[in-house]
């Protein structure tokens, strides 16, 4: 069953005018192919399909949960109410079954008993980046929702992206800028910008600083396909030779794997 063409066809239908969630999808549809790599594998340790629970935070126009849904998994999404007051986001929701979860604020998110050992894999894609409170309870509450053997699928963008990294090096030199810029504030509407982008070791660090029970893999790489051509003719030539390495490529897959709960290092700082 190709999922990917079941997304594919609930989007682009005859007559969608919603060009934002077109041309979401048209940027993203490469990292639902590697999404779907890592998904053919982490299935294989099921014997039932049917029984795998899933939690995706960050639902957005619920691309990923469609193609969850499309495989069989039962499935849970998380986003703010503006995506879930959308009329079309609830109409695809009740078309594949998805559970929809309102969460406004992802720092008061809690873990109540019911929730514990509860999900199998929780997909937590793009939004790392865009953390811009406290996070350590946060991820305390997805330890408990986490089952034992479960995974937390994240991609986030590399920190040294080859097109990022040359450009923060020459806005330091100019004396322009250190880290995201005035414009780049200025030009997106999101509820957090790119505030920090991680750095694979730093990836690494911030889940053992929280407990070390987590047993993490990660695989840079990248699901843009830029032509080769203006605007924008270098950043894409820095980016094509970026992903011919690790080091420097576009993007992070990060697996998170729970075998044991034994101990929750850290606790949120007061005020």
């Amino acid at each position: 069953m190709n999922v990917i063409k079941i997304v594919e066809e609930e989007v682009n239908f005859e007559g969608n005018t919603r060009l934002n969630e077109l041309e979401y999808l048209r940027f993203h549809k490469n990292r639902f192919r590697h999404f779907l790599s890592f998904l053919e594998k982490f299935e294989t340790n099921f014997t039932d399909k049917k029984k795998i629970r899933v939690l995706e935070i960050g639902s957005h126009y619920l691309h990923t949960s469609v193609l969850l849904a499309s495989k069989g998994y039962q499935v849970d999404c998380m986003d703010v109410k503006e995506f879930w007051d959308m009329d079309f986001v609830q109409e695809r929701a009740k078309k594949y079954g998805l559970n929809a979860i309102v969460q406004n604020d992802l720092s008061g998110l809690l873990a109540n008993p019911d929730q514990e050992d509860t999900y199998d894999l929780i997909v937590f894609t793009e939004i790392m980046e865009h953390i811009t409170f406290n996070p350590i309870a946060f991820w305390k509450n997805l330890y408990k929702m986490l089952a034992l053997g479960g995974v937390i699928y994240i991609s986030t963008p590399n920190a040294f992206a080859l097109p990022n990294y040359v450009r923060n090096l020459k806005n330091i030199f100019l004396l322009k800028s250190i880290g995201i810029t005035v414009d780049d504030i200025m030009s997106k509407v999101t509820y957090g910008h790119h505030w920090k982008e991680y750095s694979a070791g730093e990836v690494r660090q911030y889940f053992k600083a929280m407990s070390d029970d987590f047993e993490i893999t990660i695989n840079p790489y990248s699901y843009k396909d830029y032509d080769l051509k203006s605007p924008f003719l270098m950043f894409k030539l820095l980016s094509k030779l970026g992903n011919l390495t690790h080091t420097f490529a576009d993007e992070l897959q990060v697996i998170v794997r729970l075998d044991k709960k034994t101990a929750w290092k850290l606790e949120t700082p007061a005020y």
